[in-house]
C-alpha cells in the first residue's frame, strides 16, 4: 500500500468518527535474502529457524494436475446411527456440500492430551518427544537442558514447516489476518482495537490505526480488505485505494466470507448483513438485506460450499443457506455449545466446538444432512483450517483450548504433527505459496512456511 492509500484509509476512517494514529517504524536494515514470493518477513533464508527441528526430506514437485484430485473413500469411524449415507453432489437437494470445491474453499477466507477413543489415528504412549511436548523452561527461555532435554525445543513439529517471524505490537485477542492479493502489506486486527499493518519484507509494523472501537473480524477477497466493527464494515482496495463504510449493520461484526459475489456479515445479534458486488467502480457493493431471525445468538463463522452458505453460531446450530435464494433451508443442532469453525472439505461438511467435538456431515439417502463421525476432545475446539502439504496432500490443522495445533492428514485423521503456542490460537489464515499465519489470545501474530507447499 502506498502512502496515498493510506492517507485516504486515514481520513475514511476520521470521517466516519474514529480517531486514527499512524506510527511510522524506520525500516534501516540490511535486506535479506527473499523467499515465498519476496515475502521474507525480515528473515534471512540462511538463517536457522527455531521450528526446524526436524530434518527436510526432499520433496516431489507439486503437480497441479493433484490439486483438485480428493479421496472419495473417507476412513473416519462411522457414528451414523440413521441409516446409510451417500456423498453429496452439487445441484443436489440443496442442504449438501459440493463435491467439487471451489478455490481454496475446501477450506475455511487445528493435542498431546487428544483422546483417541474413538479410533481417529494410533495412540502415543513413548517417550515426552514422541509425544510431542514442548519444554516449558525452553518456552520461558531458561532451559538448561539443551540438547539433552527430553522434550521439544520447536514451536512446530512437522517437516518442513517453520515458523518465519513473530511479529509483536497487539496486546489482545487477534480476530483477524488478511494478505490481499497485490500488496506486501499484511494485515491483522484485533479486539485491542487496533489494526497494524506489517511489511512483509521487513516483518515490520509499518502503521497503527487506532479503531476506537473493538475490531470483531478481518478478512481479505482479492484486492479488497473487510474489517468488521460494531455495526459496520470498513472496506478497502489495496489496488485503486477505494475505501467504503458499508451500512446496514446491526450489531458486533464477529465473522464475514465473500461468496457467490456477495459479501456476509454476520453480527452478535445474530443477524447476516448481505452485500452484493457491482461493476459500478462508485459504488462496488450494494446493500441487499439483512437475514433476521434465525441465529438467536451472535454469528461465530462461516464456510462456503457448492451453492451453499453455512453459519455457526453461539446458539449451538450450524445453518444452511441457499446462496441463489438467500433462504435457509435446514437447520444442524448437534453441538452442545457454541461452534466455532466451519470447514468444507471433498464433499463432507466439517464442524468445531466448545463442546469439545469436530464433526463430520455428509448426505444421508433422503437428501439430509447428518453427522456421520465424531472426534471427541478432551478441551475445546476453536478453529480448523486447511491446506496441503508438500506432496499435494491435504492436511487439517485443528486449534486446542491449551494452546496446541493438532495437523492431521485427511481423510485418515492421522497425527502428522504439532504447533504450539502458550495461548490459545484462534486464527489460522493460510496464504500464498505455503505461507501460513496464526494469531493467539495473547495478541501475538506468528508467520510460518510449509516448504514447498502449495495451499
Amino acid at each position: 500500500m502506498d502512502e496515498a492509500a493510506t492517507t485516504t484509509l486515514e481520513s475514511v476512517l476520521q470521517s466516519a468518527k474514529v480517531s486514527v494514529f499512524l506510527s511510522v517504524y524506520s525500516m534501516n536494515h540490511k535486506a535479506p535474502r527473499r523467499y515465498s514470493q519476496g515475502r521474507n518477513f525480515g528473515v534471512d533464508r540462511q538463517q536457522d529457524f527455531a521450528a526446524d527441528i526436524v530434518p527436510r526430506r526432499p520433496y516431489a514437485p507439486y503437480d497441479n494436475r493433484m490439486k483438485n484430485k480428493w479421496s472419495r473413500n473417507l476412513v473416519w469411524t462411522n457414528d451414523n446411527t440413521n441409516g446409510p449415507t451417500k456423498s453429496p453432489a452439487l445441484g443436489g437437494t440443496g442442504n449438501c456440500v459440493s463435491n467439487q470445491p471451489r478455490k481454496n474453499g475446501v477450506y475455511g477466507p487445528r493435542s498431546s492430551s487428544v483422546s483417541d477413543a474413538r479410533g481417529w489415528g494410533p495412540s502415543d504412549k513413548g517417550s515426552p518427544k514422541s509425544k510431542k511436548v514442548a519444554c516449558k523452561f525452553w518456552i520461558a527461555g531458561n532451559c538448561k537442558n539443551g540438547d539433552k532435554c527430553h522434550f521439544l525445543h520447536s514451536w512446530a513439529c512437522f517437516p518442513g514447516l517453520s515458523m518465519v517471524a513473530s511479529l509483536e505490537g497487539h496486546k489482545k485477542d487477534l480476530k483477524g489476518i488478511a494478505l490481499p492479493t497485490g500488496s506486501e502489506k499484511l494485515f491483522s486486527a484485533s479486539s485491542d482495537s487496533e489494526l497494524r499493518i506489517w511489511d512483509c519484507h521487513s516483518g515490520q509494523c509499518v502503521h497503527t490505526i487506532n479503531l476506537q472501537a473493538e475490531a470483531g473480524s478481518l478478512i481479505s477477497e482479492g484486492p479488497w480488505v473487510f474489517l468488521g466493527l460494531p455495526n459496520a464494515v470498513k472496506a478497502f482496495n489495496v489496488q485503486n485505494s477505494k475505501d467504503l463504510h458499508l451500512d446496514g449493520v446491526v450489531g458486533q461484526v464477529n465473522a464475514m466470507i465473500v461468496a457467490n459475489a456477495m459479501l456476509f456479515a454476520g453480527t452478535s445479534s445474530g443477524s447476516i448483513s448481505v452485500w452484493k458486488a457491482t461493476e459500478n467502480e462508485s459504488d462496488p457493493f450494494t446493500y441487499l438485506t439483512s437475514l433476521e431471525g434465525h441465529h438467536s445468538g451472535a454469528v461465530t463463522c462461516f464456510i462456503a460450499g457448492g451453492q451453499q452458505l453455512y453459519s455457526g453460531s453461539v446458539d449451538k446450530t450450524i445453518k444452511v443457506w441457499d446462496l441463489n435464494t438467500l433462504e435457509c433451508t435446514v437447520t444442524l443442532r448437534q453441538h452442545t455449545d457454541t461452534v466455532t469453525s466451519l470447514l468444507c472439505w471433498d464433499q463432507y461438511l466439517l464442524s468445531s466446538s466448545l463442546d469439545g467435538t469436530i464433526k463430520v456431515w455428509a448426505c444421508s439417502e433422503n437428501g439430509s444432512l447428518r453427522v456421520t463421525n465424531t472426534r471427541r476432545q478432551e478441551q475445546s475446539v476453536h478453529a480448523l483450517c486447511g491446506m496441503h502439504d508438500a506432496d499435494a496432500k491435504p492436511i487439517i490443522f485443528c486449534s486446542y483450548q491449551n494452546g496446541t495445533v493438532g495437523i492431521y492428514d485427511l481423510p485418515s485423521f492421522e497425527e502428522r504433527g504439532m504447533m504450539f503456542s502458550t495461548n490459545t490460537i484462534g486464527t489460522i489464515t493460510v496464504g500464498p505459496e505455503g505461507l501460513l499465519f496464526s494469531g493467539d489470545k495473547s495478541g501475538k501474530l506468528r508467520v510460518w512456511n510449509l516448504a514447498c507447499s502449495k495451499a
